[in-house]
């Protein structure tokens, strides 16, 4: 199963409506996008169902045992995301090497012949051409990173699908400059210095033949050069080394520029000329992401499920997804008939202030049917999901009316699975405690319920 970016989805309302129970988003609902609905407080969830004068007395019960476990995610849709592509890698203790590179058009910013009237292409002296890259923010440590740029040399189009693992042919030749490709990225805007020889004179070369003439025709720019691919080559990064970094890539700061002076004349000393070569909202790009889970803690538990129980983890970038179960959801019937008040679904995480792998504001629970398809528990509306605490390391989800529906049999029981935000647009990961775990906090269902006559 596929997973779809919510903005991918909003270019067709139609579609969006039928499948947003199955569908997660890449951009994975930015906080309030779906934030409609009635929301009832706390000590209301539950009530109502049955007169009070049936109601005996409040119980409560934390002790549920819970199995915990990851699973590998499929591909997300990673192309054309309108808030941010991913690039660069770092080295997670726990999930190993992350990493994600970018497939991109570049656009003239209008027709261009680079030959000064009268002259020829000798009378053209580039003096440098670089990749701007917008930073909007990282996630991880800023140190140096290694950056290679390839020409695209097949066809890909704005109106195709692009997954997390897809992949396009490219050249082999390497387009920043020569020992200009190791960078730290600092401040807001990522600048790779570009070869004159290998990317900025073939492409003055075509002055005059019509390449240059326009973007999308026949035999025009995008036709003759088809993309750049720009990726990282950390292969000495270390552990806790190296960041994902968040860009816009429709920003006007994101851009190729070429800089070159017109010498046709008695002077040389002419003023440097500036040629843009945009990315835009009519490129197309798409980000491609890997995870080598090779030798880490979160390979063992893929190959071992029972090694959850001590710890497990969410991912985004179509990483691995945390898994939680409640075998015995249903023994609260031997009580008798009860109704729910309150469940929550109680998640400790391992993280200390200041840790550059910091969790996500926000997670999600979803349940996945027979079919693959996904969709939201009942309490989306009332808690779209487990906001953060920051003082505690933890996760709390409201888990009610999913469990008032469990033991009326209105659903199925079955696993529940934690979601991040941002699946494709971010680099968070978390590493929760599992129920064995030798810290002290350990996760939990925490019911009260209400017995009725």
């Amino acid at each position: 199963m596929k997973l779809w970016p919510i903005d991918k989805l909003m270019r067709n309302n139609t579609f969006f409506s039928k499948r947003i129970a199955v569908m997660l988003s890449a951009t994975f609902f930015i906080t309030g996008v779906f934030m409609t609905g009635c929301k009832k407080k706390d000590n209301e969830l539950g009530l109502g169902l049955h007169p009070e004068e049936d109601l005996v007395g409040l119980n409560t019960t934390d002790t549920l045992s819970l199995i915990t476990y990851n699973a590998l995610s499929d591909s997300i849709v990673t192309d054309e995301l309108a808030s941010s592509n991913l690039l660069g890698s770092y080295v997670d203790p726990f999930l190993g090497k992350v990493s994600s590179s970018i497939y991109t058009h570049i656009r003239l910013e209008g027709a261009v012949d680079f030959i000064p009237s009268g002259g020829t292409i000798n009378d053209i002296a580039i003096d440098s051409a670089v990749l701007y890259l917008d930073i909007t923010g990282f996630y991880g440590t800023l140190d140096e990173q290694t950056f290679e740029v390839y020409q695209v040399t097949e066809d890909f189009y704005e109106d195709s699908t692009y997954y997390s693992n897809s992949t396009l042919t490219t050249d082999v030749v390497n387009l920043v400059a020569s020992g200009m490709g190791s960078i730290t990225p600092n401040g807001d805007l990522l600048s790779i210095p570009l070869s004159i020889n290998d990317f900025a004179q073939p492409i003055v070369n075509q002055s005059g033949t019509g390449v240059l003439d326009g973007n999308d025709g026949d035999g025009e720019f995008i036709d003759w050069f088809k993309g750049l691919y720009i990726k990282v080559n950390n292969s000495s990064q270390m552990e806790g080394e190296g960041a994902i970094l968040y860009l816009d890539l429709e920003s006007s700061a994101s851009r190729v520029t070429l800089f070159y002076r017109d010498t046709l004349g008695a002077s040389t000393e002419h003023d440097t000329l500036e040629f843009d070569f945009n990315i835009n909202s009519s490129c197309a790009r798409f980000s491609n992401f890997n995870q080598d889970y090779t030798g880490t803690m979160v390979d063992q538990v893929l190959n071992d499920s029972t090694i959850g129980q001590e710890t497990f983890f969410s991912q985004t970038m179509g990483g691995v997804r945390a898994k939680v179960d409640i075998p015995h959801a249903l023994n609260l019937l031997d009580s008798g008939n009860i109704i729910v008040n309150k469940a929550e679904l109680v998640l400790p995480v391992q993280y200390y202030s200041g840790d550059p792998l910091y969790p996500p504001d926000l997670l999600y629970l979803v349940t996945e049917n027979d079919e693959g398809g996904i969709s939201f528990i009942p309490d989306y509306n009332d808690s779209p999901g487990g906001n953060f605490d920051d003082d505690e390391s933890s996760y709390t989800f409201n888990i009610t009316r999913y469990y008032n529906q469990l033991i009326s049999g209105e659903i199925k029981a079955q696993p529940l699975t934690i979601v991040s935000s941002g699946n494709a647009v971010s680099a968070n990961r978390v590493v929760f405690n599992g129920p064995e775990t030798i810290l002290k906090d350990k996760p939990k269902v925490v019911i009260t319920y209400s017995k009725y006559e």
